[in-house]
């Protein structure tokens, strides 16, 4: 009996008050935690075998989430401040990084429930002590896989109930399905009510080979899906009925969108035709099970029915290098198995809140094949480039090469997907070329298909208020512009809120600074800083040599030739020069230039007449970092903000970065320069340096090295050896604090000596105080004048100041641990970190480097001052 109409749809979730205290608890409940996070740009690495963990990485950050109790957790490895439910995970990354306060929160995650299906997944629970007990030894396996399978019944059987029918089309009516539609024998025993209670749901069941894997749920303003593995699909029967040949096969990504299609579409083509949904995101598990499905039923087409919008054409990037006809069984060791079509080309999109990403990776047999390949895609970016009004959208990276695969990122905003799944689809049809006869699929097998609204529903919803195509179009475009200008506003809202909190907090700060305990400390703290850096310059007139020139015209131009060398502050450069000093009398290294360029001539001649070499052409190194310990990281990017930092003009890309099966992160980053630069030979000394002291085994360079082609390394050599700025012709006084007079000739060779001993420490030094007026001179600029006092190197200072007038300024210090003067630096270092309102930022290893320096100098010094007595 139909009983339509009979009971309103109603659900805990329905418009939850404002302030409602139950509304978190739900949130934790039933937003699946990966799924959020993959809509927000992560991806998932690796996940336990039972479901029950996950690994998501996000640029260089790596999150766990796994369950507690009945909600999910999540834990940043890199910070374990960073944890929690999603509630922690949307406010700490919430506002475009600038964090969210729990009102912004809740209205997010409302709009996440509203906007879109919200997967769950399962943790699975451990069997009881008591069963596993009882077990022999080697069925603990068998136990937990029994105890979910348990589980997975019992949480279906809740939603289910006994009877599994459709019993209440409210829902459905109410998004346009029609009975005719749910009549349709395709759709029996797919769809059910799910009553709870007082409450009705409309349930959607999920299968998988084993059978009813997991359920979907959806009313009025609610979804949800148990906390069960997503690794089955909603599939319906053939439109013709069970056991009938199908000919057709449509993917959608929720079932909704599943029954608007066939209502939209099969009366115009009716092709016998069986219906896939994945309940959102697809996951791994999901795509190799429709594949299974076309393995099955032989479909002679495949329609990608996905959503007008930036994911919608990413899942279909992604199903284009994915799907294939029906394939083959063959017998592998006397077993049976699918036989795989080669795969020349692959690639894999994925997306973050702003840009999607295509990586394609090239088989190939020669490196004429493999810049074939590539320069056939650098081609086909620059067309697409050239026809952007708005200019070049689309950027492409060659991120690795080898013998065998070379892999190149392309990456464009997210609005502009659409010209990524163009790639792709160029590629699929470049891929059907270089297969074989027998493995080339049918020019049609593969077909997308996009509604003229953003889904099949709202199209549908269009259709039914009798509008045509065009004005379908027009609608849905206002629509999407109503949107965007609605994020916009919220977006502004949240800006405006933080800023009024941040004002707010300020003031509380400036209110608790202006009582008078804050201001007798604050003085203690001024006096102290004072007398510190009043026994340093004290020190310093007893101890240092002065540094003269004959002029100031000769200072001004010393200064102005040795600045670049000066601001770069480079260890990895003042290594290579303290471990390779010049010879004496003659060029440094002649006989290895001469073998280099022999290498150079032999690789022109076995690769034939070459073209001309541009001196201004990017060459690309890629530095390879591997982390010495699991679950460590940090190591790839401390490299990347040296070369960051030295100012010289070689430019480096985003980390990127793998964790392999033993925990061990493995990162790279990829660095650019030209040959045409002043500064080559230093680019080619770090190079250099760094590879030869990997393969010396030191310690600190365990895991390092930098890849590059052998033609690229032979031609800078030849632009670092005519470079005018060497690395053994820099000012080398540089390296230490005072500069040698030039009448004390014989001691410079000493003071460089000595240099070699100790390594160079970088420092931040941060200043927060209240804006300056003209010509004033703020506590930024004195910890600046106290600090060169004490002989360190201090960079100039860098300022700014936000709307509540208050400056934030920071200057980078650089020192080395065997100056003469490391006492005084420290005790002025230590005295800054002290003062209110000044950071010191310094890894903890180098403070104690720098403290058991100064220390060992102070004893040094001790037995020199008695017998001068």
């Amino acid at each position: 009996m139909e009983l339509s109409g009979s009971t309103p749809p109603a659900h805990p979730m329905n418009a939850p008050r404002e302030n409602d205290p139950t509304e978190l608890d739900r949130f934790k409940r039933d937003i699946d935690l990966v799924d959020y996070a993959q809509r927000q740009g992560y991806t998932i690495k690796k996940e336990g075998r039972r479901g029950d963990w996950h690994h998501l990485v996000k640029d260089d950050e790596h999150v766990i989430v796994t369950r507690k109790g009945d909600h999910q957790v999540y834990l940043n490895t890199g910070d374990d401040r960073d944890a929690g439910s999603i509630i922690d995970f949307a406010k700490t990354r919430g506002g475009n990084g600038h964090g969210l306060n729990l009102g912004q929160v809740r209205q997010q995650l409302r709009e996440y429930l509203d906007g879109a299906p919200a997967p769950a997944r399962v943790y699975a629970t451990p069997p009881e002590p008591v069963r596993l007990s009882s077990l022999p030894v080697g069925d603990l396996e068998q136990a937990a896989r029994q105890a979910e399978e348990e589980r997975r019944t019992r949480l279906i059987s809740e939603v289910l109930g006994v009877n599994k029918e459709l019993t209440d089309r409210s829902y459905l009516h109410g998004r346009g399905i029609t009975d005719e539609t749910l009549d349709n024998p395709a759709f029996q025993g797919r769809i059910f009510t799910a009553q709870q209670n007082e409450h009705k749901n409309t349930a959607f069941p999920l299968y998988n080979e084993h059978g009813l894997a997991s359920v979907e749920q959806k009313n009025e303003h609610y979804k949800s899906l148990l906390p069960l593995p997503k690794n089955g699909i909603w599939v319906s029967h053939p439109t013709e009925g069970k056991d009938t040949q199908v000919e057709r096969v449509v993917v959608s990504e929720s079932a909704i969108d599943s029954l608007s299609h066939f209502q939209l579409k099969h009366g115009q083509d009716p092709k016998n035709t069986l219906y896939i949904a994945t309940s959102g995101t697809p996951t791994e598990a999901q795509v190799a099970l429709i594949q299974r499905v076309i393995d099955k039923q032989q479909p002679r087409e495949v329609v990608l029915a996905n959503d007008r919008d930036a994911g919608g054409r990413q899942f279909n990037i992604n199903y284009l290098n994915e799907l294939q006809p029906a394939r083959p069984m063959v017998s592998v060791a006397e077993q049976e198995a699918y036989r795989e079509a080669s795969r020349p080309v692959e690639w894999h999109a994925t997306s973050d809140k702003y840009h999607t990403s295509l990586k394609v990776t090239f088989h190939h047999d020669s490196a004429e094949q493999r810049a074939g390949q590539v320069q056939q895609l650098r081609e086909r970016v620059d067309h697409i480039n050239q026809t952007q009004q708005d200019g070049p959208s689309l950027a492409v990276e060659v991120q690795r090469s080898t013998e065998q695969a070379t892999i190149v990122r392309l990456t464009v905003a997210r609005a502009d997907t659409a010209q990524l799944e163009v790639v792709a689809q160029e590629l699929y049809q470049q891929r059907e070329q270089q297969r074989p006869e027998v493995e080339r699929q049918q020019d049609s097998f593969l077909r997308v298909d996009y509604p003229l609204a953003k889904d099949f529903n709202k199209e549908l919803e269009y259709t039914s208020q009798g509008l045509s195509a065009e004005q379908i179009r027009a609608a849905a475009q206002r629509e999407e512009q109503q949107r965007e200008s609605e994020g916009q506003q919220r977006l502004a809202e949240a800006q405006r809120q933080e800023r009024e909190q941040r004002a707010l907090e300020r003031q509380a700060q400036r209110e608790q600074e202006n009582t008078p305990e804050a201001q007798q400390e604050r003085e203690r703290n001024d006096q102290r800083f004072n007398q510190a850096v009043l026994g340093a310059a004290a020190a310093e007139e007893q101890q240092r040599p002065a540094r003269s020139y004959r002029s100031e015209q000769e200072a001004a131009e010393h200064t102005a030739q040795f600045v670049h060398a000066k601001d770069a502050g480079l260890v990895l450069l003042k290594e290579y020069i303290h471990d390779n000093p010049p010879p004496a009398g003659r060029k440094v290294d002649e006989a290895e230039r001469e073998e280099l360029r022999d290498r150079a001539r032999f690789a022109a001649t076995v690769a034939g007449p070459a073209p001309v070499v541009d001196a201004a052409e990017v060459k690309t190194a890629t530095w390879k970092i591997d982390e010495l310990e699991p679950g460590a990281t940090g190591r790839a990017e401390a490299w990347k903000a040296i070369l960051d930092n030295s100012g010289y003009s070689m430019r480096t890309s985003d980390v990127r970065s793998t964790v392999d099966e033993q925990g061990i992160r493995r990162a790279e980053f990829d660095m650019t320069y030209r040959n045409d630069q002043p500064d080559i030979a230093i680019i080619h000394a770090i190079v250099t340096n760094t590879n030869a002291r990997a393969v010396a085994n030191k310690e600190q360079y365990a895991g390092v090295s930098v890849v590059e082609r052998d033609e690229d390394r032979a031609a800078r050599q030849l632009a670092a050896e005519a470079a005018p700025f060497q690395p053994h012709n820099r000012d080398r006084s540089l390296d230490v604090a005072a500069k040698p007079d030039a009448a004390i000739g014989a001691a410079a060779p000493e003071a460089i000596r000595a240099d070699t001993s100790g390594t160079e420490k970088q420092v931040i030094i941060r200043v927060d105080e209240p804006a300056l007026t003209t010509g004033e001179r703020g506590q930024a600029e004195a910890v600046q004048a106290a600090v060169e006092t004490s002989g360190a190197k201090v960079g100039s200072v860098q300022s700014t100041t936000d709307e509540q007038g208050i400056r934030y300024s920071e200057m980078k210090v650089s020192y080395r641990t065997d100056q003469p003067e490391i006492t005084q630096i420290s005790q002025t270092l230590d005295a800054v970190a002290e003062q209110r309102g000044s950071q010191l930022v310094e890894h903890s290893s180098d403070r104690a480097e720098r403290h058991e320096a100064a220390r060992h100098s102070l004893e040094a010094k001790q037995p020199a001052q008695q017998l001068e007595r």
